[in-house]
């Protein structure tokens, strides 16, 4: 077992068992956790660890984006070592099977990070929901993954109305594989991931996901980019709401628009 900042690696019976673990944050994507990230993905490459299983200690699985990283420009200065968009990439294009275990609400990059694994196995009192535009920001990964898993009309209902799924709706959806009992979504993660592994070799696998991926075509660096594609104000005004714990005021901004397009 090591253990980092922000989260736990464990490797038994050829499964890394990577858990979130910065609970008083609700395990929320800092910049220290999307780099934590990284390096327990390639130490479990080199304990030689056949499959990736993510999943989180405390009642959350992970509440997306940090705050406070957000406000101190994370958007504005891209660190790939940092950018959650890029991890979701690492983790969409590891050759291993990469099984999610949620325990807990995923919202925002926490669904994002549920998107960018091969498998979801979502425990009852889980829900996801996708709330950054209602916060003036894009989950960018979430409109490359989404809509191949659900479907445009679906993609754009989730990603505009940020409404949240309770884990039947999400299995219903086709966003997760299996709803557990309560407490059980670790266990079957890793039993479906150490079956897969026992069942089939690995170039195998990883040429059936890749190829998968491909098919897609997703287009990263558009990912990557998109984010800084909301004018700045707007998703100040999104996170100073937060902070502030109060409604959001978008109705100047729309005004702002409609005089910009008048004159």
């Amino acid at each position: 077992m090591k253990t980092f900042t922000t989260l736990i690696l464990d490797v038994r019976d050829d499964i890394a068992v990577i858990t979130l673990n910065d609970v008083q944050r609700r395990n929320a994507l800092s910049r220290r956790m999307v780099g934590d990230m990284f390096d327990a993905i390639e130490s479990s490459q080199a304990q030689g660890a056949r499959a990736l299983v993510i999943a989180a200690n405390g009642p959350t699985f992970c509440a997306g984006a940090n705050i406070d990283d957000l406000r101190d420009g994370w958007m504005e200065q891209a660190d790939p070592r940092t950018d959650p968009a890029l991890l979701f990439r690492r983790l969409a294009e590891e050759k291993r099977i990469v099984v999610a275990a949620v325990q807990g609400p995923a919202v925002g990059g926490g669904f994002e990070l549920t998107l960018a694994c091969d498998l979801v196995i979502a425990e009852e009192g889980a829900w996801f929901a996708l709330p950054e535009v209602t916060r003036g920001v894009i989950p960018n990964t979430g409109l490359a993954l989404l809509q191949h898993i659900v479907g445009t009309r679906q993609a754009l209902e989730l990603v505009l109305t940020g409404k949240r799924l309770p884990a039947p709706e999400a299995l219903q959806r086709g966003l997760v594989n299996e709803v557990a009992e309560k407490g059980a979504s670790l266990g079957r993660a890793f039993e479906l991931a150490k079956s897969i592994v026992a069942n089939a070799p690995p170039g195998a696998l990883a040429a059936a996901k890749g190829h998968l991926h491909a098919h897609a075509g997703y287009d990263w660096g558009r990912v990557v980019r998109s984010v800084s594609d909301v004018p700045r104000a707007e998703w100040q005004e999104g996170l100073d709401a937060f902070t502030e714990k109060r409604a959001t005021d978008f109705d100047r901004l729309w005004q702002a628009s409609q005089r910009g397009q008048q004159a």
